[in-house]
């Protein structure tokens, strides 16, 4: 039996904006293996991208990243750690089983560090009892139940060094991969099978699409290039402004991800395709042959190099390989910040209708283009407040058929929801000020 996990909700406490905030996926055990697809709406500021910065911190945590230093500034003013929550679902030859993951984050000298981290499980049956799996504390370890002292030496001594390293390296103590040995003889089959889902099913097919990437797509000056395609994940800065040398494994990895890519392109860009043009070999820094190549971009019979081409085909580019996993695959998840940037109104509809109506695996994107809120239901959407303690909320009053766009404008202008949806703006204090900032042209 394949497993398959999503996340099912996120709790954030103190991280940039946020106060208090909770998002909630209406992802089910019966639900598992189809899409879910998760839209975050509101005002400029309001918190949506500190909601991508906490699974940018997960995404960190699993896979052993050192984390963001001090002055990112990621926690809340006056305080002096962030909780982050993390619930996920899980089925597998087990059966079936909430997972719960929770840390706590504090500033050190220089850069954050985890000061807890817990790691526990449920069976989804009616009295079953959550357990502990692992849980960290500065230096007191727990180990299902099994505190340092009850190890042998030569396990207490690799328990103790793992715990230094990750002190060092200011890195995720629960999830180093050198304590599989020691978590394959602690857990039972069924605890070690949870672990596996979220280390390696999860955290191998988790990606973060933020906005410093969409920023070096604007500025021609990168394209972070994301790929989900077999075994072959992860993430490359391709130079818009010259060629790139990779070795031969790596460009054949982007030879073929790029015809995967080519297959979607055609139908949501009609007539373009990508080319990998290979231009000469080239010795590389340690020593290796590498390949030299550029990506153009054909048209008809027009090839021209891919940094000609705007800003929107670069960005849909970057992210269709995730797209393409998140369509095909359950276990990806794929978190994309600004999603709408570059994108036409009508096709970013087209994209999230397809994906939400016949994907497989879970997209979770922040957007302020609102066609989403007519081709997304209620259930899926998830809409920032003014209010600190409650950032997110769902709209009320949505019926079945109804257009939750026109009832979020309606919200915004006249309120009527529980929380306030929006920090008023006048028109004729825009306007005021507008002129009254001319004068000190003159």
């Amino acid at each position: 039996m394949e497993s398959k996990i999503k996340v099912k909700k996120i709790m954030i406490n103190n991280l940039k904006n946020i106060k208090n905030g909770e998002i909630c996926s209406d992802i089910d055990f019966e639900s598992i293996g189809n899409s879910d697809v998760v839209g975050i709406y509101g005002q400029n500021g309001s918190g949506k991208t500190a909601a991508i910065e906490a699974f940018a911190l997960l995404k960190k945590i699993l896979t052993m990243q050192s984390l963001p230093d001090n002055s990112n500034h990621l926690i809340y003013y006056n305080h002096k750690t962030i909780n982050l929550s993390f619930v996920f679902i899980i089925t597998n030859k087990f059966g079936e089983f909430y997972a719960y993951y929770d840390v706590v984050l504090e500033a050190g000298e220089n850069k954050l560090f985890i000061s807890s981290e817990k790691l526990s499980y449920k069976e989804n049956k009616y009295r079953k009892q959550q357990k502990i799996l692992v849980e960290k504390e500065g230096r007191d370890i727990i180990i299902r139940n099994n505190r340092l002292e009850d190890f042998d030496e030569k396990i207490r001594l690799k328990i103790l060094l793992a715990n230094e390293m990750s002190l060092e390296k200011n890195t995720s103590f629960i999830f180093n991969k050198n304590h599989r040995e020691i978590y394959k003889s602690n857990f039972n089959d069924e605890e070690y099978e949870i672990f596996e889902n979220i280390f390696n099913d999860f955290g191998m097919n988790f990606h973060i699409i933020n906005n410093e990437q969409t920023g070096l797509i604007l500025a021609n000056i990168l394209m972070p290039f994301s790929f989900n395609l077999n075994e072959i994940k992860g993430k490359i800065p391709y130079a818009l402004s010259s060629p790139m040398v990779l070795s031969d494994k790596a460009y054949n990895d982007i030879c073929k991800v790029i015809g995967q890519i080519n297959i979607v392109l055609v139908n949501i860009v009609p007539g373009l395709q990508i080319l990998v043009n290979q231009l000469n070999n080239e010795t590389m820094e340690n020593g290796q042959t590498g390949i030299r190549f550029e990506f153009l971009s054909k048209k008809d019979e027009i090839k021209l190099p891919l940094r000609c081409e705007s800003a929107g085909i670069l960005k849909l580019i970057s992210i269709l390989s995730t797209l393409i996993a998140v369509f095909n695959k359950s276990n990806s998840c794929v978190i994309i910040d600004e999603l709408d940037s570059g994108v036409f109104e009508y096709l970013l509809g087209e994209l999230l209708e397809v994906i939400n109506e016949n994907g497989k695996g879970q997209l979770f994107f922040t957007s302020h283009n609102l066609r989403a809120l007519e081709v997304l239901p209620n259930k899926k959407l998830w809409f920032t407040t003014s209010n600190e303690n409650k950032r997110f909320i769902h709209l009320k009053g949505v019926k079945k058929l109804s257009n939750s766009r026109d009832i979020y404008l309606r919200a915004v202008q006249l309120g009527g929801q529980n929380e306030n949806l929006y920090i008023e703006t006048d028109h004729y204090d825009i306007k005021k000020s507008f002129r009254k900032a001319g004068k000190l042209d003159v």
